[in-house]
């Protein structure tokens, strides 16, 4: 009996520690000072969504308040995936896809001044967030690579930040090939390794003129091209989150902030929304044709070279995107064997395709490693050439110049024609085994830690 006693006095006393710390945990959880991110990202599919899938994850945790800055075109999707918006050119969609989405392959001319018209509305946009950090200053700041309006004015304000980059070999190393130099893959010889270091420094040298002559409208950020350490300014001093595959890259000399997060890019519509039904074609080999969102000066090609393909291979069905997402959708039969649809989601349609022909975007080349799927890359514009020799290095794909029908056709035969693929399927398994949100985490917790001791 004194022993029942006993043993039930302690079992209430456990019991009420137990809730005692429950109740302390459940109060810490609900009072704990939040940590403020904003995110800033223009609104293009190649660049927002890799950075709206590694934050998440994040969305559900308490812990986190984020917020998404990006342009209105995307604010319904965005606010769909959960994320609270808050829109940026709003009023200036027009001249944002001036520059987005120029009318002809780019060149030396066209590059400038598509860089020109760029700086007008990235000073708008540093307006508005430097109005809005000084009333509402965030802890962190993560921003797209090519978003620099973020990482100007964080600087200027002191806040910490963090470029996410889904084109890694932009950034500039102390080895590899050149970035956007007509796609260079591994050098094979002394002579090709020369040529490569005379690209890097050539990059540097260009660098430095094409900023030059915008000294006076970049004044206001005290902008250098590089900084003490020699790295680009243009990217965080503090942490760049590299989404996409160390495996896959060429160029070794990254800097010490330069982390691998694993691939990512997913399209984050609903299918719903863009419902093709791909069950009338599993007699045929399904073959998916895009060049993304942007391109527009190349959608009218793209459909001619899929028509030469599809006379040429009845076996096979051809689906073609426009990549106009947004709008209703819509499927046009131009051929027995081949559609062309206004959108497709790359996540929900490519694992029921058997093979992907596309114009090299990161977001598509890591969307075929993941599920596995053998492509033909016919590169168009910007890094685009760079991402198809590291296809074919890799030994997961093949390429062919946009506008060369036997160059294609030729190479179209040697996709259907290889029937192994270990070097994709090795690649789909490693691509598994990275932990974005991990990484993401300790990397701002880690730029909270050193922003307290500065003070």
């Amino acid at each position: 009996m004194f022993r029942y006693f006993f043993m039930s006095k302690l079992i209430n006393k456990q019991r009420i520690i137990l809730l005692i710390v429950l109740f302390f945990i459940f109060w810490y959880s609900r009072h704990m000072k939040s940590i403020k991110i904003d995110v800033v990202v223009v609104p293009l599919s190649g660049h927002l969504y890799p950075t709206m899938n590694l934050l998440a994850p994040l969305l559900n945790n308490s812990q986190y308040e984020i917020r998404l800055f990006t342009g209105p075109q995307k604010k319904a999707v965005a606010e769909a995936a959960g994320f609270n918006v808050v829109t940026i050119l709003e009023g200036h969609i027009e001249e944002f896809e001036k520059v987005a989405n120029n009318d002809k392959q780019l060149g030396i001319l066209s590059a400038y001044q598509q860089l020109s018209a760029s700086l007008d509305l990235i000073n708008l946009v540093s307006d508005q967030l430097s109005e809005e950090w000084r009333e509402n200053r965030p802890d962190i700041v993560i921003a797209d690579f090519i978003t620099l309006s973020g990482g100007l004015v964080a600087n200027q304000l002191g806040i910490p930040w963090i470029t996410t980059m889904a084109t890694q070999f932009v950034l500039e190393t102390t080895d590899g090939p050149p970035c956007l130099i007509g796609g260079m893959g591994s050098p094979k010889n002394s002579w090709q390794a020369t040529i490569q270091f005379l690209g890097r420094k050539a990059t540097r040298i260009v660098k430095r003129i094409v900023f030059f002559s915008f000294r006076n409208r970049l004044k206001r950020y005290k902008f250098k091209v590089y900084n003490q350490l020699g790295h680009e300014t243009i990217y965080s001093p503090y942490s760049i989150l590299a989404i996409g595959m160390k495996e896959l890259e060429l160029k070794k000399g990254f800097p010490e902030h330069f982390r691998w997060v694993g691939p990512s890019g997913a399209s984050v519509e609903a299918r719903e929304d863009y419902p093709l039904d791909l069950t009338p074609f599993i007699e045929r080999k399904k073959v998916l044709v895009t060049c993304g969102t942007q391109l527009a000066w190349a959608k009218e090609n793209l459909i001619y070279q899929a028509k030469q393909l599809a006379k040429a291979h009845p076996d096979c069905h051809f689906f073609v995107t426009r990549g106009v997402g947004g709008e209703a959708f819509q499927c046009e039969n131009l051929m027995e064997n081949l559609s062309v649809v206004s959108y497709l989601p790359y996540k929900e349609y490519i694992p029921q395709m058997d093979y992907v022909i596309h114009h090299g975007g990161a977001g598509i080349f890591y969307q075929c490693i993941i599920y596995g799927k053998p492509a033909l890359i016919l590169p168009h514009d910007y890094d685009q050439f760079d991402y198809a020799v590291r296809g074919v290095e890799a030994g997961i794909a093949f390429k062919a110049k946009r506008d060369n029908g036997k160059a294609i056709g030729q190479a179209f035969e040697e996709l259907l024609a290889k029937e192994n693929w270990p070097e994709l399927e090795t690649l789909r398994q490693v691509a598994q085994s990275y932990h974005p949100t991990e990484i993401l985490e300790s990397e701002i917790q880690h730029l909270l830690a050193d922003k307290e001791k500065e003070k």
